[in-house]
């Protein structure tokens, strides 16, 4: 069958969708292919198709259990087909079941089978499936296979080992979301030997993004609801949110149900096939829902919290518009759901104190010595291990302290899937059989007789696992009159039954050491962390950004899409919230402000742009409120916008700072803002030659009053002199922790010091003097001050600061009279300065007069910025623009 019939037969399609020939040509023509297809561009057909067509059955590796179970009764719709062509086997099935399929293979009737990753560890299913010698081995979303991906399962890390195994040489990899370094962990991890990797479909043009800041997403979701019609998803991070949103809804008269994990399986399975069968219109869920479902006319996502990732971002909105037709997605936005993200994530990473805390605890509680290994689980206390700790562990923290000590190889969890009962017959046939002939508990041989026509002979040879529940609806008897009669025959010598100790439970695979000793990877677990949080930052960067968003998320996922913009998405609609002008100057503003200060957390940084920080040492930093006009979110914007473009990152895991990373460093000397006299306040003993000519005052100081240069003057109180340079006894004074007591000593000879510097540094230079005065210029002109050096017009003055043009105008004036030949060509031109100085000539000085007397088009601002220039350079300046005409 060629595989085009196959796609009428099995799909009912016609045409390949893009990508979907080239990739399943390379299948069949024995290629190892990695192919990235985003939700909704049919990649599962990419792997369905060969398996339909070839001679042996194919194995799919998929992760979730609702996954494997939509596309197996897909693929087996008797509309379709009549045939059932696929199976699965999980952790839900009966020994019973899973056999029944494994037969179906070995008899053709299967030609796709569908496992957990877990199930590729159990060596009895490998050797099965060796002997039945498959196809092909298709790993469905591969990127849980590398650490650096967004939902990383250690489980698919054995699936290489199952491969070798097995033998099987056919591998190929598929999944919506992988960037370039996650699309090499891929290839290293399952050793793709020369792959054809397919990167195709990321643009979606009937998709439209947006982003809203709000704290009212209840009553935002109704608006949007009202606004773009349904069916719509909405997606929360929380099963309590999505849990409130459905109540809201529903009380607004609109019908909306809920998913999450936390829902039985029946319930949540009934859940999604109304809202495919367009019985219930909008679904309020967490991520647990959406993979593999295959609704094609979604009109609407909204998340309602911040998503973790760029990749479950898009995964996420993929699910609407799959008809092409004009859908949206709405981002909902506010600071507290980063708290959120930085919560799961501290979960998920505990440090040292807590994992060697945890161990601990588990031993003690199970008395267990150092170099004693128990045979069977023990217990998991966590009211005990939290009090050990003194730290409230919830299950969260508590899983992946246990999944470290797992993989470090000093403990086993105890899975739902291991953590089943089992039992074994121990007896021989023949007297079981007499046993079952004269016994008169009826309950015993419905048991016995139960137990061998589901299990036949293999129960004498092999412990089965029970699933009481279902063995017990099958006897006609209660969960607990079963486990009674397997009891009984345990204690009978009968058989062997084993139950779990505890629903919390572990198994020690090494003898317990001292937990010092324990040789845990901090450096993986820290580099796990700092991935996440960098993915995190990149989520809030897309939240951010002023340049189109579609474009955003192509370039996360490698795309050169230099000049690409998708035209409909709100930030190329012309909605943004700050202009790309004042988004440069706030860049460089937050990054002269760390070059100066080094790291600091997010409301530090803002409350120094705002003016409002209280500590001294920050008010004399030429960037201190130098952004008092400008609103909080704009500067948190900006913050955002350079931690996703790495001109700054996180000082460290503790996520509380930021500092300038190299990109940052290496665009403050392009543009030439690292100037030499500029004074770290993190590094006071930058002007070495002043340091140590204050020193030697200090030091005759000390020996004229007897007294150690500490008490005459402490270094630290002499850094900030040597930082601020005072020029009088007043500033002297000034100086936090220089007292009176101190300037009768010593206070004249640092004036005369610092006098004498200044003299030397600005020797052969005309303008010393206002440079000297300059320093005295008020903190909130000094902004103004570098842009009009820098050249900036009066009008993108006054936009970046956030003031009028006529504020502007008064601060321009002050400088002036600070540095009156500072020039002023970019603010006025010189055909302008002559009309204004030539009625300043004729006696025209007042402002109001000199306006009359001008142009419509020469403004208050301008004449006020002309008449300062004239008057602090004595007309001589005015006299050259005269010349000059």
């Amino acid at each position: 069958m060629l595989p085009i019939q196959a796609l009428e037969k099995y799909f009912g399609y016609k045409s390949f969708r893009l990508g979907q020939k080239e990739i399943i040509d390379a299948i069949l023509q024995g290629n190892n292919v990695l192919a990235i297809l985003p939700t909704g561009a049919g990649k599962s057909i990419c792997y369905q198709i060969p398996s339909l067509i070839s001679d042996h059955f194919s194995i799919v590796i998929s992760p979730l259990i609702a996954l494997m179970k939509d596309q197996v009764d897909s693929l087996n719709n008797p509309m379709q087909n009549g045939e059932d062509s696929a199976a699965f086997i999980n952790s839900t099935m009966s020994f019973y079941k899973a056999e029944e399929v494994l037969q179906n293979i070995s008899y053709g009737k299967i030609k796709l089978l569908y496992v957990a990753p877990e199930r590729l560890e159990n060596i009895t299913f490998a050797e099965r499936i060796k002997k039945l010698n498959p196809s092909y081995l298709f790993v469905d979303e591969a990127h849980c296979i590398s650490e650096w991906g967004h939902n990383f399962r250690p489980s698919y890390r054995k699936i290489l080992d199952f491969i070798n195994y097995t033998g099987i040489k056919n591998i190929s990899a598929f999944t919506a979301t992988a960037t370039p370094e996650v699309i090499q962990d891929i290839i290293l991890q399952l050793n793709l030997k020369s792959p054809k990797v397919y990167v195709k479909g990321f643009k979606r043009d009937n998709l439209n993004l947006n982003l809203i800041i709000t704290r009212k997403k209840k009553e935002k979701c109704f608006e949007l609801i009202s606004r773009f019609k349904t069916p719509a998803i909405i997606y929360t991070s929380s099963r309590r949110s999505a849990e409130e949103v459905s109540e809201f809804l529903t009380f607004k008269r609109i019908s909306c149900g809920y998913y999450h994990a936390g829902l039985a399986h029946e319930e949540r399975k009934k859940i999604q096939e109304d809202f495919l069968n367009d019985k219930i219109p909008i679904i309020a869920a967490t991520n647990a829902f959406g993979m593999g479902i295959d609704k094609k006319d979604i009109r609407l996502i909204v998340h309602y919290n911040i998503p973790g990732s760029i990749e479950n971002y898009y995964q996420e909105i993929g699910r609407a518009g799959r008809d092409g037709k004009e859908s949206f997605a709405f981002l909902l936005y506010d600071d507290s759901d980063i708290n959120i993200h930085n919560y799961f994530l501290s979960n998920s990473h505990p440090d040292k104190r807590i994992i060697l805390g945890v161990y601990n605890a588990i031993c003690d509680y199970n008395k267990i010595a150092e170099g004693i290994q128990p045979e069977s689980e023990i217990i998991i206390n966590p009211e005990y291990i939290s009090a050990y700790v003194k730290k409230n562990i919830n299950k969260g923290l508590l899983y992946s302290t246990l999944k470290i000590l797992e993989t470090a190889g000093y403990l086993k969890t105890i899975s739902e899937f291991d953590n089943i009962s089992s039992f074994q017959f121990t007896t021989e046939k023949d007297k079981l059989k007499e046993f079952v002939k004269n016994s008169s508990n009826k309950n015993l041989k419905e048991v016995i007789l139960l137990l061998l026509r589901i299990y036949g002979s293999s129960i004498f040879s092999d412990e089965v696992q029970l699933f009481l529940k279902d063995l017990a609806s099958k006897a006609g008897l209660q969960e607990f009159d079963l486990d009674e009669s397997l009891i009984i025959l345990d204690n009978l010598g009968i058989g062997k039954y084993k139950k779990p100790v505890s629903k919390n439970s572990v198994l020690l695979t090494a003898p317990r050491i001292n937990a010092e000793r324990l040789n845990i990877d901090y450096k993986r677990i820290n580099e796990s962390y700092l991935n996440l949080q960098k993915k995190i930052d990149k989520m809030v960067g897309y939240v951010f950004t002023n340049e189109c968003r579609f474009k955003y998320i192509l370039k996360y996922f490698g795309e050169n899409v230099e000049n690409y913009s998708c035209n409909k998405c709100d930030n190329c609609a012309g909605e943004k919230n700050i202009s790309s002008e004042s988004t440069e100057y706030l860049k460089e503003i937050i990054l002269r402000t760390l070059h100066k200060t080094g790291p600091l957390s997010d409301p530090v940084l803002i409350s120094i742009l705002k003016g409002s920080a209280k500590p001294d040492k920050y008010h004399k930093l030429e960037t201190f409120g130098s952004c008092s006009n400008f609103q909080r979110n704009d500067l948190k914007t900006v913050t955002h916008i350079l931690l996703s473009r790495n001109l700054i990152k996180r000082k460290n895991s503790n996520n509380k700072k930021f500092e300038l990373d190299e990109e940052g460093l290496n665009y403050l000397k392009k543009i030439n803002i690292i100037e030499k006299n500029e004074v770290s306040l993190t590094d006071y003993e930058s002007d070495i030659e002043l340091f140590n000519t204050l020193k030697e005052i200090r030091t005759k100081a000390s020996k004229k009053f007897m007294q150690t240069g500490y008490l005459i003057c402490p270094d630290e109180v002499l850094r900030e002199i040597v930082n601020k340079k005072p020029s009088s006894e007043y500033e002297l004074l000034s100086i936090n922790g220089f007292n009176q007591r101190m300037f009768n000593k010593i206070g004249k000879e640092f004036l005369e010091g610092i006098e004498n510097f200044n003299n030397n540094q600005l020797k052969g230079t005309n303008n010393s003097k206002l440079k000297k005065e300059f320093r005295e210029v008020p903190q909130n002109i000094k902004e103004t001050y570098t842009l009009l050096k820098k050249g900036y017009p009066l009008n993108s003055i006054a936009s970046l600061r956030n003031l009028s043009e006529a504020v502007i105008s008064m601060q321009i004036e002050t400088i002036i009279e600070y540095e009156p030949e500072i020039s002023i060509t970019n603010l006025i031109s010189e055909e302008n300065v002559y009309k204004i100085n030539s009625e300043i000539a004729k006696g025209f000085t007042d402002l109001k007069d000199l306006k009359k007397r001008l142009p419509e088009e020469i403004s208050y601002p301008l004449i006020r910025i002309a008449v300062a220039k004239h008057k602090f350079t004595s007309g001589s300046y005015s006299l050259r623009y005269q010349y000059r005409q």
